[in-house]
């Protein structure tokens, strides 16, 4: 009978374990430069798209999209990998039910520049407190083929609630990283309109056009938008009900939808 394979990393003492760990705080980040990212569909939308440092896996983890997406990483030989056993895996995880696989990769800049500026539709998202609100932003804009700016931002790109909730999307999304003035400046130096969602606008967002360059910028969960936005052009999304607000992520889904249907029919001049 045939050895066992030996396993790299067996103990959740060991030193490289600790350090993966250290990488759910965002000081550790900051300082290293690479974040963690799990999930089937998350690894699979870095591939090929950002840079994998290493890949901690246990086989014995593994569901069978998880293995088909490993069986991809296998054949990057330039991607290292490490075998660990379950407690360590789960020790590394932040997922009740791993899902046989954490991945490190590098963090990349984002400046301005990497938004498209032609027949631009960019979400600006203004000191977005909750990551979760942040990846369901990105995932959204993702849909409605738009890029994302995040301005002035309080949660980083690389924690793993944005990386989970984006479902991966933040590895093929256009996303900057960018103070609110310099935000601004590059609207406004590539010509392209700024809309503020706001309830104290007069106008809702089916009453103005999107078909052109815009900016729909949505503000934080607790506070909105500061007074740097609010002298441009306001919108409202109507409510009838008794709540005066709506979840900034799902108050971003509605603005850059309507801009969708306008623009779908600007292209095909149906309804």
């Amino acid at each position: 009978m045939a050895a066992a394979a030996m396993t790299d990393i067996e103990s959740t003492a060991n030193p490289r374990v600790k350090a993966l760990v250290r990488l759910r705080k965002r000081r550790e980040r900051d300082a290293t430069g690479r974040f963690l990212v799990e999930g089937e569909r998350e690894l699979e939308s870095a591939l090929g798209n950002h840079e994998i440092l290493d890949l901690y896996v246990c086989e014995d983890l593994l569901t069978e999209h998880a293995g088909r997406v490993y069986a991809r990483v296998v054949s990057e030989e330039s991607i290292p990998i490490t075998t660990v056993t379950a407690p360590v895996l789960e020790k590394i995880s932040l997922r009740g039910n791993p899902s046989g696989f954490v991945a490190v990769l590098a963090q990349w800049e984002a400046p301005l520049s990497a938004i498209p500026t032609e027949d631009a539709l960019v979400l600006v998202v203004e000191s977005i407190e909750k990551p979760g609100n942040l990846g369901g932003m990105i995932r959204s804009a993702n849909a409605a083929g738009a890029s994302v700016v995040v301005a002035d931002p309080t949660t980083d790109l690389f924690n793993s609630n944005v990386i989970r909730a984006s479902m991966g999307t933040l590895f093929t999304t256009p996303v900057a990283v960018a103070s609110t003035p310099d935000t601004l400046s590059w609207l406004n130096e590539n010509g392209i309109t700024i809309y503020a969602t706001t309830p104290s606008a007069s106008q809702t967002h089916s009453d103005l056009d999107f078909t052109q360059p815009c900016a729909l910028v949505v503000g934080s969960e607790s506070t909105g938008l500061s007074d740097a936005w609010l002298g441009h052009e306001r919108i409202l999304i109507p409510m009838t009900g008794t709540i005066d607000s709506l979840n900034a992520s799902v108050s971003a889904g509605i603005v850059l939808f309507e801009a969708v249907r306008q623009r779908r029919h600007r292209e095909t001049g149906s309804g």
